[in-house]
């Protein structure tokens, strides 16, 4: 907020104070209903409450003011290729949900010695690692036969901070025309660039639109992130696919507060948005997918691929490969763009398919569908690579039947609640002389 959003450091501190603050309002809430539970329930009721309850509370982050569920409990296990692979059945959240209850049952056992909980942790595990294990051998089957495609992902290592002039914009744009001419002579069908390469608008700008129209005819069809700025109302931040004489484009749905748009702009006036200086992005109109060759891609640009629902929903409408990019040259030297990444994995996982990743600088990447980073990029490095992928339609428990396990746990907390106001009134007797 100091550095792109023009405040000063006084105000960026209290900013972040503030943030800090209203999320710790969930954290705090779920403590307290957390501690009524270790106070008043079983050993076996703490062993679901409490993960119902840490679940619910991050259902709630995920929703209030556009949300903000960046590192969620269970995108730690993004390595932990069987664990994870539940992912497919009710999503992220269930990865989190079974963490907590293994986290309580070994304080339980730590506290009370309790042998059946000596029980309980390994059969846990074995469930567990035994259900991932098995989800992932039946995904291997269901796409043994489907063929491979390629598409080249480029990572020019660019930034915002950059300084553009007319001529380095275009050295930039023939520089990444030659790298994605080389990667169609290795067997690229499509290019992906990143959400931010140099500052045009192609829709706009019959000179650049043409250059991508004669380059996507000649060689290879290109998908890359720039801004469509119709007018001051109508301003997009897109994904463009270039098709020869064809374009199609995905506007960003679900924008990023502060980054994209000013939360509460007329009582923070003061704040200017830290990615543009044209004023407020304007959210697209609707979700959905792109097309190429036959095939339907999901786009979600950015932050959009830690919301599990929004990717969720371009799959069930028929998306059978995910491609993401994102301008992550925010996060400067931070531990962020891995966390990022990690996020990404469960996309992956959730909807069984592929993810292709181009960045600005870092990290680009290729995911198969049990979550496996095939390979990633050097973070602040440029880097151009053949990304191997399979067009997958099977769609998982996860996609089909929609985002429920979280507001399942939601539901049932704030139902305990309602019960537990309700007995108390009971108790209390209306009048008293």
């Amino acid at each position: 907020m100091v550095q792109y959003g023009g405040t000063t450091v006084i105000l960026g501190i209290t900013g972040l104070i503030c943030l800090a603050a209203f999320f710790s309002l969930f954290s705090g809430l779920a403590g307290i209903l957390i501690k009524n539970k270790i106070d008043h329930d079983s050993v076996w009721g703490i062993v679901i409450w409490i993960p119902l309850i840490w679940i619910g509370k991050d259902l709630l982050v995920e929703k209030v003011f556009g949300g903000f569920p960046w590192c969620l409990t269970g995108y730690s296990q993004y390595k932990n290729i069987y664990f994870t692979q539940v992912a497919e059945i009710a999503g992220i959240h269930l990865v989190s949900f079974l963490i907590i209850v293994i986290n309580v049952l070994l304080y339980k056992l730590l506290k009370t010695k309790n042998k059946k909980i000596l029980l309980a942790l390994p059969a846990s595990f074995l469930i567990i690692y035994g259900s991932g294990y098995w989800l992932l051998q039946r995904h291997g089957q269901l796409s043994r036969t489907v063929p491979w495609h390629r598409a080249g992902i480029i990572q020019p290592n660019s930034n915002h901070d950059q300084v553009f002039d007319f001529n380095s914009v275009q050295k930039t744009l023939d520089k990444l025309f030659s790298a994605s001419s080389a990667l169609k002579k290795q067997g690229a069908e499509l290019v992906i660039w990143p959400e931010f390469t140099v500052p045009i608008y192609p829709l706009q700008t019959p000179f650049y639109k043409d250059q991508f129209t004669a380059f996507s005819q000649r060689y290879v069809p290109l998908l890359a992130g720039f801004t469509d700025f119709r007018n001051a109302d109508n301003v997009f931040n897109s994904v463009m696919l270039f098709n020869g004489n064809k374009i199609e484009k995905y506007d960003k749905f679900h924008l990023t507060p502060f980054g994209e748009y000013v939360l509460f702009r007329r009582w923070l006036f003061f704040v200017k948005k830290i990615t543009d200086q044209i004023g407020d992005f304007t959210p697209g109109k609707n979700l959905h997918n792109l097309s190429l060759a036959g095939h339907w891609l999901a786009t979600p640009i950015c932050y959009e691929i830690i919301y599990p629902e929004l990717t969720r929903k371009l799959v069930a409408r028929g998306a059978e490969a995910i491609v993401t990019i994102s301008n992550d040259s925010w996060f400067g030297k931070s531990a962020a763009p891995y966390q990022h990444l990690a996020m990404a994995v469960f996309r992956s996982i959730e909807n069984r398919r592929y993810l292709l990743r181009s960045t600005s600088n870092g990290i680009s990447a290729l995911i198969d569908p049990a979550g496996r980073i095939i390979y990633q990029s050097p973070l602040h490095k440029s880097d151009q690579f053949l990304a191997s992928f399979r067009y997958l339609k099977h769609k998982t428990i996860f996609t089909r039947y929609g985002y429920l396990f979280p507001y399942f746990c939601f539901l049932l907390v704030l139902l305990d609640g309602l019960w537990t106001i309700i007995k108390k009134l009971k108790k209390k007797p209306f009048y008293q002389p």
